[in-house]
């Protein structure tokens, strides 16, 4: 995880607006945990009990986060208010700075491993955020399959330039698993608002089970399952306690794409972190390599399992 800005990094003029917007003075700061970004990321509140979630940052910072937010912004100005999703307040930029603000999403991050209820909350949000986003509410966004042109086609890599230690089951079936990411990326595109980099830490449940959808930076046009399968994918479930890829066949069922799309879809995402778990950490993202490793860890036994499934119920 990276080091984030806080905001006693911030300069008195954003600060000040921030303050505006708050009606009052902050009096307290929480920052939030999770991501690889350095922009700020904190709940500021002031004594009238008015609370706003800031991030901020500075191209010097990472020029790559500037874009994200700048995405992220113009994504949830246009979101419908039935979503579940934090409410945009505003945006503006501030000499090099680039600041967005939202109302906080109640509730915290799930915590791991993940307790079936808490999924269960997360998947009818899902449903939810799928119904109040098709058609995609936000213009000019690029399509899914344009979003993974480049991460699904890590076994591609792979093939091509296979790492040391690679497992002996994905060497021994890459040709298979790269025709499978090919077929793909050829099956996510749709016209619903995705989120596309869903995982536990992008996600605030509430106590009551309310469900909170925050991190926008990677929104495209996208196939209507694609986010729930995405999160999916990111569960940890080798001992089939959360019935994961049960949960992922009756999401391909209810609408009415074959099992197998999840399967391949799934195999390009492996893929993705298997590529990009052997690759060195950027500067400003340290901790990026072991998290893909982690995922990947993760992924290939529930892939085995949906391969093996596939191959003895034809």
């Amino acid at each position: 995880m990276s080091t984030r800005l806080r905001w006693s990094d911030l300069p008195e003029t954003v600060r000040g607006r921030i303050e505006h917007r708050l009606g009052g003075e902050v009096a307290w700061t929480v920052p939030c945990s999770g991501g690889f970004s350095p922009s700020t990321a904190e709940v500021v509140g002031a004594d009238n009990g008015r609370r706003l979630f800031v991030k901020a940052v500075r191209a010097e910072d990472n020029p790559a986060s500037v874009t994200m937010n700048r995405r992220e912004a113009a994504t949830l100005a246009r979101i419908p208010s039935a979503a579940p999703v934090p409410a945009y307040v505003d945006a503006f930029e501030d000499g090099d700075w680039f600041v967005l603000v939202t109302e906080v999403g109640a509730g915290a991050t799930p915590s791991l491993p993940w307790d079936v209820q808490d999924l269960e909350h997360v998947l009818e949000a899902l449903d939810v955020l799928r119904s109040e986003a098709t058609p995609c509410p936000v213009p000019g966004l690029g399509t899914a399959s344009e979003s993974l042109a480049h991460d699904f086609h890590g076994f591609a890599r792979v093939d091509a330039d296979p790492p040391a230690g690679l497992d002996p089951w994905l060497a021994e079936h890459l040709p298979q698993l790269v025709e499978a990411e090919r077929r793909a990326i050829a099956a996510v595109d749709g016209e619903t608002l995705c989120h596309l980099d869903l995982r536990s830490d992008n996600l605030l449940i509430a106590p009551g089970g309310g469900v909170s959808v925050i991190d926008w930076a990677h929104a495209c046009r996208g196939a209507a399952w694609l986010d729930a399968l995405l999160l999916l994918g990111t569960v940890d479930d080798r001992d089939g306690a959360l019935g994961v890829s049960g949960r992922i066949d009756e999401l391909m069922d209810h609408h009415g794409v074959p099992r197998s799309v999840a399967t391949d879809v799934l195999t390009a995402f492996l893929g993705f972190f298997v590529d990009g778990a052997r690759r060195p950490d950027p500067p400003q993202v340290p901790g990026l390599a072991a998290h893909r490793a982690r995922y990947a860890g993760w992924l290939v036994p529930l892939l085995r399992l949906r391969r093996y499934e596939h191959a003895h119920h034809r």
